[in-house]
C-alpha cells in the first residue's frame, strides 16, 4: 500500500497470477496435514480403503450444500462436460488407490518424491491443452524442488531397491493425477463452477471407491469407533475433513482457477514441509540438518515462484487487479 501525491491512500496493484499463488500456496500447507490426519486415523484402527473413501465423501456433502445455497445452477452442466466430470472422478479415485498401492512397495518418502515428478508431465499436457510455455524459471524451480523434497524426506538414505509392480502404480499415480489437475483447469477455463467439479469429481470418486468400501460400513465404523474414543475419533475425522479436503480443496480450485496447473504442482511441494513440521511436533519424529535445509530449499522455490509470477503479472496490465 502506498500514499498518493494528494495525500490519500492508493492501493499497490496485485495480479490476478499474485492471488492464484497465494491461495495454491495456502492449499499446498493444508495438504500437509494430510498425512497427519491419515496416520491419526490409521491408529485409531480405519483401513486405507475406509480413509480413502472419506475423502471425496466430505467434499461431496460439502459442495452439494453450498450448491444449493449459492448456486443450483451449479448443478446443471452442459453435456460435453459432463464426460470430463466423469473421467475426472475416475482420475481421483484411480489416484487414491493406486498411490495406496504404491506406499506398499517402496517407502512413503520415495513415492512422494517420485510422483511430485508428474510436475513435468503437467507441464508437457498443459504446453499442448493450454499452450503453456516449458520455461527454463519452470523447469528449474521444479528440480530445485524435487532436490529439497529428497532432503525433507530423506531419500537418499532410504535405498532404492526395483520392483516392477510398484514402479507401474507409481507410473499409474503420476499420469491419473496428472491428468485430473489438467481436466480441472480446463473445465475451469470453460466457465463451469468450481463447486460443480469439486462435487461432481467428488460424487464419481465416492461412486467407484465404494465397490471396494460400502459407505455403510465406514460409518458403522465410524460410530463405533468414535464410541470407543469418547468423541477423539470425531474430532479427527472433522479434522480430516475440513482441512486437507474441504479447506485445501476449495484454495486450490480458486487458485487453479489463475495459474497453471505446474505452479500449483510445484506451490504443493509444501506438503512435506508441513508434514514433516507436524511429524516433528505431534509423533516426536526427528528432524536432522539435512532436513531442514531441504524445508528451508522448498519454501526459497516457493518465494522466488511467488515473487517473479507476480512481478509478471502485474506488468502485464490484462492480470492486474487493485486491492
Amino acid at each position: 500500500m502506498c500514499r498518493s501525491g494528494s495525500g490519500g491512500i492508493t492501493l499497490r496493484p496485485i495480479s490476478y497470477k499474485g492471488i492464484g499463488l497465494v491461495f495454491a500456496m495456502l492449499s499446498g500447507i493444508f495438504w500437509g496435514t494430510n498425512g497427519t490426519f491419515c496416520t491419526l486415523l490409521s491408529n485409531l484402527g480405519f483401513d486405507t480403503y475406509s480413509i480413502a473413501i472419506l475423502a471425496p465423501s466430505f467434499n461431496l456433502v460439502f459442495f452439494s450444500v453450498l450448491l444449493i445455497v449459492t448456486n443450483k445452477s451449479g448443478f446443471i452442466v452442459q453435456r460435453n462436460y459432463f464426460g470430463l466430470l466423469i473421467l475426472s472422478g475416475l482420475a481421483s479415485a484411480i489416484t487414491n488407490t493406486s498411490f495406496v498401492k504404491s506406499v506398499s512397495y517402496f517407502p512413503v518418502g520415495i513415492v512422494s518424491t517420485l510422483i511430485f515428478c508428474n510436475v513435468f508431465v503437467i507441464m508437457i499436457i498443459s504446453r499442448i491443452v493450454f499452450k503453456s510455455k516449458i520455461t527454463l524459471k519452470k523447469v528449474g524451480a521444479a528440480i530445485t524442488a524435487i532436490f529439497g523434497i529428497c532432503l525433507v524426506l530423506d531419500v537418499f538414505s532410504q535405498g532404492f531397491q526395483h520392483n516392477s509392480k510398484g514402479l507401474i502404480w507409481i507410473i499409474i499415480t503420476i499420469l491419473t493425477w496428472s491428468t485430473m489437475m489438467v481436466l480441472e483447469k480446463y473445465l475451469l477455463d470453460q466457465g463451469v463452477d468450481g463447486n460443480s467439479i469439486l462435487m461432481y469429481s467428488a460424487l464419481f470418486a465416492v461412486l467407484i471407491l465404494s465397490i471396494s468400501s460400502p459407505p455403510l460400513t465406514v460409518i458403522s465404523q465410524i460410530i463405533q469407533v468414535t464410541d470407543q474414543t469418547n468423541g477423539y475419533a470425531l474430532l479427527v475425522i472433522l479434522g480430516f475433513g475440513f482441512i486437507p479436503q474441504i479447506g485445501c480443496y476449495s484454495l486450490y480450485m480458486k487458485g487453479l482457477k489463475y495459474i497453471e496447473p505446474s505452479y500449483m504442482q510445484i506451490m504443493y511441494s509444501l506438503d512435506p514441509v508441513v508434514a514433516s513440521i507436524l511429524g516433528f511436533l505431534v509423533f516426536n519424529q526427528t528432524m536432522r540438518p539435512l532436513n531442514i535445509v531441504g524445508i528451508c530449499i522448498i519454501i526459497g522455490v516457493v518465494i522466488y515462484v511467488q515473487i517473479t509470477e507476480t512481478r509478471a503479472g502485474i506488468e502485464s496490465k490484462p492480470d492486474m487487479v487493485n486491492l
